[in-house]
């Protein structure tokens, strides 16, 4: 079978086509250092280079989730380690207040200073990370702590935000608002930082800073009893001949009615004065102490006087400098374990970026070893497609010009 001329110009241009573009191709991979990325190369090959590259581009994720999340642990380490030093801050207060000589121009300068420690407070609780998210309002986008009616409350949720730092892992990148500022443990029950702070300063302020917490008189005295808005149970221990009792009652109610309840323990008797007051006789010593109120306000509770006309108001015990201090102790300790956590979680981030790192490390060596071509192989094969080009064209121009000479005879 005779092929004819332009046939055989046709298939010969096609196959120089396709040899040099195989040429071209390879001198690209060489050039570049890749093999060719084609799955109909390689299939095998293929499928390897796109689960490596998948799994590359996932730990780039975990890397970036790392970051993200030491970012705001550094963040809230921070904000905790200020936290805890304006706690301590309020207790040196608490401990100058307790001076005996202190005059009330040096209490109304600690007032003021304890009132901006309050409001760093405040201002510490509500800052945020580096993407502007709270650092302790849950999911919240506004502001995690506010006040309302003259207490900060707690604005936030209980969400808490968590990066994915491994295929198994999903760990907190911070701690919640409720639990570091609402919940410090005292001996008076769970308490938040901000009540704290606010009993500092209402104890450093007239007229809690002119009262008393316990009041004495022998035979008799007499108790006035704040009046109250709504309903609030009172509370306060009293002392007699006999012994102790405490005394609580619901308010509006006859807290004569409780002392006299209590007279077989205390020795106490009372009745009503006719000026709304309660006249408290004994046959000895009469004292009152530990006041506290349900509602918790900031105000005198009481007013004792004795039978020389000596007049006592009466706050909460909590108002106290002892009891003050107990009470920023606990929440000293608070602070320290909750920065703690915030360590560990931090540290766990650290330990987690370098595995991270390492995965990385290999997987880009992995890559490498898909993606990198041999480059003496591909040489050799370059040298054999340029050889066979060059026989090919040889071939080419010799049974043109057979043609071309049996043409012309």
């Amino acid at each position: 079978m005779t092929i004819g001329n332009t046939l055989f110009a046709a298939l010969a241009s096609r196959s120089f086509s396709r040899l040099q573009s195989d040429i071209g191709s390879l001198q690209e991979r060489i050039s570049a250092g890749t093999q060719d990325p084609r799955p109909s190369t390689d299939l095998a090959r293929s499928i390897r280079l796109s689960a490596a590259v998948e799994q590359r581009a996932a730990l780039d994720r975990f890397a970036a989730n790392a970051t993200t999340a030491a970012d705001r642990l550094a963040h809230a380490d921070l904000t905790l380690s200020d936290v805890s030093t304006y706690t301590r801050e309020l207790k040196d207060i608490v401990l100058q207040m307790g001076n005996a000589s202190l005059t009330d121009e040096g209490r109304a300068g600690l007032r003021i200073e304890a009132e901006a420690l309050r409001d760093a407070l405040l201002s510490a609780a509500n800052r945020t990370d580096g993407l502007g998210q709270g650092l302790f309002s849950g999911y919240g986008t506004e502001a995690a702590f506010v006040e309302k009616g003259g207490k900060v409350v707690f604005a936030g949720n209980d969400g808490q935000t968590v990066a994915q730092l491994s295929e198994s892992m999903r760990l907190p990148t911070g701690l919640g608002g409720s639990e570091v500022f609402m919940s410090v443990k005292t001996a008076g029950g769970v308490r938040s930082l901000f009540d704290i702070a606010d009993d500092l300063v209402a104890a450093l302020t007239p007229p809690i800073s002119r009262a008393s917490v316990t009041a004495s008189a022998n035979d008799s005295a007499t108790l006035s009893i704040a009046a109250v808005r709504g309903e609030a149970t009172l509370r306060f221990t009293l002392s007699g001949p006999l012994g102790s009792a405490g005394i609580e009652q619901v308010l509006p109610g006859s807290v004569e009615d409780a002392i006299n309840a209590a007279s077989s323990l205390t020795g106490i008797s009372a009745s009503a004065d006719g000026t709304g007051a309660l006249l408290l006789t004994a046959r000895g010593g009469i004292e009152v102490s530990g006041f506290s109120r349900s509602d918790e306000t900031p105000a005198v509770l009481a007013s004792f006087t004795d039978a020389a006309g000596t007049v006592k108001p009466l706050a909460a015990e909590r108002f106290h400098a002892s009891k003050l201090t107990v009470a920023l102790d606990d929440a000293v300790s608070h602070m320290a374990e909750q920065r703690a956590r915030a360590g560990s979680l931090a540290a766990t981030v650290d330990r987690q970026k370098e595995t991270i790192t390492a995965r990385q490390t290999r997987m880009a060596q992995a890559v490498a070893g898909l993606e990198d071509l041999d480059v003496a192989a591909a040489v050799t094969r370059l040298q054999s497609l340029l050889l066979t080009q060059e026989a090919a064209q040889q071939t080419y121009v010799k049974i043109a010009n057979r043609s071309l000479f049996d043409y012309l005879r």
